[in-house]
C-alpha cells in the first residue's frame, strides 16, 4: 500500500500539470495581497474601494481565507488535480500496472484518498505560505492566530478539500473519464451540486425535516465558515472524514468490478 502511494506520489511530483497547478494556485493566492499593495501605492485604485483596509490589522486566518479558501478555489484546484491524476492511470494505463499484485485494486482506492489529503495539505500550506510571505514583504503584519487555532483552521481546510476531491475521483474511476472527472471536480468543490441537492430536498413534500435539512451544515458550509476565518464546530472533523471514509468504501467496490481495459 506504501509503495502504492509512493507511486502516486512520484507520478504527481513529475507531472508538468504540477508545475502550472502550482503556478497558478500562486496567482490566485497572492491576488489579494497585491491588492492589498496597490491600495497602498496607487490612489486611484484606493478610490474605487475595490479593497477596503481597516485600520486595525485583520487577522491571519481570515486573510488566508479570503485569498485561496473563498471562492472554492482550494477545493476545485485540489479536486482537478486528484481527478486528473485518476484518470491519467486509466488514460494511459497506468492503473494496468499498478494493481498488478495481491489487493491492488483495494490499495489503489488507498491510495487515491491519501493522495488526495496530502495535495489538499500542500495546496493549503501553500497558500498560506504565499499569502503571509506576500504581505510580510509589502510590511503588512496580520494578527496570527493561536497554535491551536492555526492548526485547527488548517486541518478543517484541508479535511473539507480532500473529501471533494474523493468524490471527484471516484466519478473518475467510475466514469474512466478525464472530461467528466474535472468537471465533477468543479462543481463538487464549488459547492454547485449540494446547492442543487438542497433546493430538491427543500422542495419534496413531506420528506422528514432531518433529511431535508441534511446538508445545511455540510462541506460547502464549513468551507464558507473557514473563508471568513473561523473555525467549524467540531462536526467539521466528523462529515468530511466519514464522506472519505465511505467514498473510499464505493472507490474499492467500484474499483473491484471495474475493467482496467
Amino acid at each position: 500500500m506504501l509503495s502504492m502511494i509512493r507511486a502516486e506520489l512520484f507520478r504527481i511530483a513529475k507531472s508538468r500539470y504540477s508545475l502550472f497547478y502550482a503556478i497558478v494556485f500562486f496567482v490566485i493566492a497572492a491576488a489579494t495581497p497585491f491588492a492589498l499593495w496597490l491600495h497602498g501605492v496607487w490612489p486611484a485604485f484606493a478610490e474605487t474601494g475595490f479593497v477596503e483596509v481597516p485600520a486595525e490589522p485583520l487577522p491571519s486566518l481570515q486573510l488566508y481565507g479570503v485569498s485561496f479558501l473563498g471562492g472554492s478555489f482550494a477545493a476545485m484546484g485540489v479536486g482537478v488535480s486528484v481527478s486528473e491524476l485518476v484518470a491519467e492511470d486509466f488514460k494511459f494505463g497506468y492503473v494496468k500496472n499498478l494493481v498488478q499484485a495481491r489487493g491492488g485494486r483495494t490499495s489503489y482506492a488507498v491510495a487515491v484518498v491519501a493522495c488526495a489529503l496530502l495535495i489538499a495539505a500542500a495546496t493549503t500550506l501553500f497558500g498560506m505560505l504565499v499569502v503571509e510571505g506576500a504581505l510580510r514583504l509589502q510590511g503588512y503584519a496580520p494578527v496570527p492566530p493561536s497554535a491551536a487555532e492555526g492548526l485547527q483552521w488548517f486541518i478543517q481546510a484541508v479535511l473539507c478539500c480532500a473529501a471533494y476531491a474523493t468524490v471527484a475521483a471516484l466519478v473518475a474511476i467510475a466514469t474512466k473519464s478525464e472530461v467528466v472527472a474535472v468537471f465533477a471536480a468543479i462543481f463538487l468543490g464549488g459547492g454547485t451540486v449540494e446547492s442543487v441537492c438542497k433546493l430538491v430536498l427543500a422542495n419534496i413534500p413531506g420528506i422528514p425535516a432531518a433529511l431535508r435539512d441534511c446538508l445545511d451544515g455540510y462541506l460547502a458550509t464549513d468551507l464558507a465558515t473557514l473563508a471568513q476565518g473561523a473555525i467549524c464546530d467540531p462536526m467539521a472533523y466528523v462529515q468530511a472524514g466519514a464522506t472519505m471514509l465511505v467514498v473510499g468504501v464505493a472507490c474499492v467496490l467500484v474499483m473491484r468490478r471495474r475493467s482496467l481495459g
